[in-house]
């Protein structure tokens, strides 16, 4: 049993160990990385039970992920290892000039052949949260039908349903993501979007207007995460700010948004004040952001509450 039930498709990562372009490194570094694994990751650092639903290669990257994951204390239970397709692999530049550029290699993965078929009511029983994210059924057909069937396995259990609806050009145009993403952003009781989500899915640039029309498809909270311009939260008719976390230096920005999902959603597990929760979300958030890779900068429990609970 564990707080948080998520599932989605978690990769083998390389990049270079300083900034450089792919074609003149001359080493690489290999890690994990996936918003649903970084979010769980983060939660388990927190003092949170969380399950990762998916599929890896029976390969040397699914191994590599597994264990990884297991020792985060991530409950990997329900992580299946397909001997027909591979782990999907992904490399990231960190260019000199501080642009950075991503290469995919996720195209018939064992993730990418999740399916409704892999989830069970025992997997998401006695689940608190089950958090989705919009990455998820942009793999195909099978990962739509999953996290359709995730969502109902929520209800059965008693769970509330969080989304990040995670818009990522890469997998899908907008307009494909918005037939998707509407339908299941109208089933979650958690809302948790970026400024790019809202305006690609939405069609809304305003923070406020963008919150009201988010709120309006029947979520319960919506939150709406602007980075260095802090997060905005409605919820019973009222909004609530919350700044960004103080951060002397931005190394690497990927695993901040998973990271302030897993804070916000750790807030609310402990029954803490609206802007404490955005407040929870901005730290953990602003910790991925100061070291070199997605997870790494996650704090622990001991960190953020130092004199215990």
């Amino acid at each position: 049993m564990s707080d948080v039930v998520t599932l989605g498709e978690c990769m083998a990562l390389a990049y270079p160990d300083e900034p450089a372009g792919l074609e003149d490194c001359t080493r690489l570094r290999l890690d994990l990385a996936g918003a649903e694994s970084n979010l769980c990751i983060a939660l388990c650092r927190l003092g949170h039970s969380a399950r990762f639903i998916s599929r890896v290669g029976q390969d040397p990257f699914g191994a590599r992920i597994r264990r990884r994951l297991e020792q985060e204390g991530v409950d990997v239970s329900a992580l299946l290892a397909d001997p027909h397709a591979p782990t999907g692999v992904f490399f990231r530049e960190h260019l000199p000039d501080g642009r950075r550029r991503v290469y995919y290699y996720r195209a018939g993965s064992a993730a990418s052949r999740l399916g409704a078929g892999d989830l069970s009511a025992e997997q998401f029983s006695g689940a608190k949260v089950v958090h989705l994210t919009g990455i998820t059924p942009a793999l195909g057909p099978g990962c739509a039908a999953a996290c359709r069937k995730a969502i109902e396995l929520a209800r059965q259990a008693g769970a509330l349903v969080s989304f990040d609806p995670n818009f990522r050009p890469r997998l899908w145009s907008a307009e494909a993501a918005r037939a998707a993403l509407l339908p299941l952003m109208r089933q979650a009781d958690l809302l948790l979007m970026g400024h790019e989500d809202a305006r690609a899915v939405l069609g809304v640039d305003d923070p406020l207007e963008a919150l009201q029309a988010a709120a309006a498809l029947g979520p319960r909270v919506v939150v709406l995460k602007q980075a260095e311009q802090g997060a905005l939260a409605l919820a019973d008719g009222e909004v609530t700010r919350s700044p960004a976390f103080p951060v002397e230096r931005v190394l690497d920005p990927v695993g901040a948004g998973d990271g302030f999902n897993a804070g916000f959603i750790a807030g609310q597990l402990r029954g803490l004040a609206l802007a404490d929760c955005l407040a929870l979300g901005a730290r953990v958030g602003a910790a991925a952001v100061q070291v070199e890779g997605d997870y790494q900068g996650y704090p622990y429990a001991r960190e953020i509450w130092p004199e215990g609970e």
